[in-house]
């Protein structure tokens, strides 16, 4: 009997130790997955929840904003956003088991810190205020406020979410306003602009070259947008001299360099940077950028009289992409050139299939440039 109480004894203590083992994993899963997340957690006051708005929908309300912006494909990592009050299936797991404290310990022993956003909305008098205070890896806690005079709770998280979103993902949040300013040409760019330069004024922390030569990248675009092209070129130079910048970032930096060299009548320059972007390998990561390259191909030889390769690089283009709105019109531009007809910006073709997706970032599809009067224009 007594061998087999000590083989009993074994197996339970196997057991125990697979368990914990399992457990063990499932905790430090959750710290990981965690890691790459912003909680969100947002406090209301008696008169607001008496009005419908809970805790957790108020959450909602602001994740969803959020959510809407890191949708947006982008090469340049951004936290998921989630609402603190809804757990993780393991978090619920560990909570009875007493282990969150394991999560967190966990997080501080491998540097997997989360983004933490903790608000609560106030009353003051008829209007309503909220405080935050912002927790990331890197950076001092910062605290950020928020007030809506006419007590519109819904409206003051939707307003509170995005400013927030700007301090934690600057480049993502440019991207987003960037992409609806070529959508809505009534939209204030140099308010947009303003917005993009304060947030490079910031205090980046540590690790923070992808993220901040991007967002150079994108004020350039939104320099040209305002009609400012030696900006635009210094924004790109700035973004160049970052050396953690990607590599595959580069292309857009080159590209777009090289649409500022046929603006300002520089070709040499244009035909270097063309030639440089044409050497990253980009098509598994966005199938339609070699139509870009073949674009600007197009301009540069359209910009030196050469009118049919320009011809032959939009067609090429248009090989690659079929929908590719710019290599569309330019096409029709030349073909009216030919009949003795001055391209204009309003004269577009008729277009039969749905437009490609336009690329914010690249001013070779954001844009229409006349080579040869080096005049542009809006893409759409």
């Amino acid at each position: 009997m007594g061998e087999i109480d000590q083989e009993l004894v074994s197996m339970e203590l196997a057991t125990i130790g697979l368990l914990s083992a399992i457990v063990f994993g499932l905790i430090a899963g959750d710290a990981v997955i965690s890691a790459n997340t912003m909680a969100v957690g947002i406090g209301l006051p008696p008169t607001v929840q008496q009005s419908g708005l809970t805790r957790q929908s108020a959450e909602e309300i602001f994740v969803t904003e959020l959510s809407r912006i890191a949708a947006i494909p982008s090469g340049v990592p951004v936290p998921v956003p989630r609402v603190s009050s809804r757990r993780t299936v393991i978090g619920a797991l560990a909570e009875p088991l007493k282990l969150t404290d394991l999560t967190v310990a966990l997080q501080d022993l491998f540097g997997l810190e989360p983004i933490r956003v903790s608000a609560t909305i106030i009353q003051r008098g008829n209007g309503l205020v909220m405080e935050a205070i912002v927790a990331q890896e890197g950076h001092p806690l910062q605290r950020l406020s928020f007030e809506r005079p006419d007590g519109d709770a819904v409206a003051l998280i939707r307003q509170a979410a995005i400013t927030t979103f700007a301090e934690i993902a600057p480049f993502r949040v440019t991207l987003a306003q960037l992409r609806d300013v070529l959508q809505d040409p009534n939209l204030d760019v140099g308010r947009v602009r303003a917005h993009a330069e304060r947030l490079l004024q910031r205090d980046w922390g540590v690790d923070s070259d992808v993220e901040r030569s991007a967002l150079h990248s994108l004020v350039s675009v939104l320099a040209l947008l305002h009609g400012d092209v030696d900006g635009a070129r210094d924004e790109i130079r700035r973004a160049e001299a970052i050396d953690g910048a990607l590599p595959t970032a580069r292309s857009f930096y080159a590209l777009n360099g090289s649409f500022i060299g046929i603006l300002e009548g520089d070709l040499l320059l244009a035909e270097r940077e063309l030639n440089r972007a044409a050497q990253i390998p980009m098509r598994q990561i966005i199938p339609v950028f070699p139509a870009y390259v073949e674009v600007q191909r197009g301009l540069i030889s359209w910009a030196t009289g050469k009118t049919d390769d320009a011809d032959a690089a939009f067609q090429r283009a248009l090989e690659v992409d079929p929908r590719n709105n710019v290599a569309l019109i330019y096409r029709h531009w030349i073909a009216q050139s030919r009949l003795g007809i001055a391209p204009n910006a309003a004269d577009r073709p008729a277009i039969a299939t749905t437009l490609s997706p336009q690329i914010p970032g690249l001013m070779a599809s954001a844009f229409l440039l006349d080579p040869r009067t080096r005049t542009v224009s809006r893409a759409r």
